[in-house]
């Protein structure tokens, strides 16, 4: 897809704060046809720059009350290593993000529990068993300052 022009971006924008706008409405916010809205949103699902749609939940109102971002830095840096490590990370439903790093630590986790002590088992448990890590390091989120979702324009 070439370079976005303006309607594209404010069809982002506006379906990033509310994907569950009707394309009626998408189209009447842009001045633009339903159908052509709709051709304009096809184009950028398939060029892969709308990934998918989500609902946001509120993690505090389904009991979800502890965020831990655990860096962790690995003992072997090989191929093999780093790869099982990557396969076995996504087997974990509270791991919310794992990012690879350049720097001191090799990864960054983002990781919602239940409590303090769900967190203890899932470290004890489940986490020292992945292949590889030599040291973690875990930061408990006390608040939230800024949690935005939408990527700039």
């Amino acid at each position: 897809m070439a370079k976005l022009d303006d309607v594209n971006r404010k069809i982002l924008e506006i379906l990033q704060l509310d994907s569950s706008i009707t394309n009626q409405e998408l189209a009447s916010r842009i001045n633009l046809s339903p159908a052509t809205t709709l051709e304009r949103v096809k184009k950028l699902e398939q060029a892969g720059i709308i990934r998918k749609y989500v609902a946001l939940l509120d993690e505090k109102k389904l009991e979800k009350h502890v965020k831990v971002f655990v860096s962790i830095t690995m003992k072997d840096h090989s191929d093999t290593s780093i790869q099982e490590f990557n396969r076995r990370i996504s087997e974990f439903p509270e791991i919310l993000e794992c990012c690879r790093l350049a720097g001191e630590k090799d990864y960054l986790l983002k990781i919602l529990v239940d409590n303090i002590e769900d967190y203890e088992i899932f470290t004890r448990t489940r986490l020292s068993t992945l292949p590889g890590i030599d040291k973690a390091s875990s930061s408990i989120v006390l608040a939230s300052i800024v949690d935005h979702t939408a990527i700039p324009l």
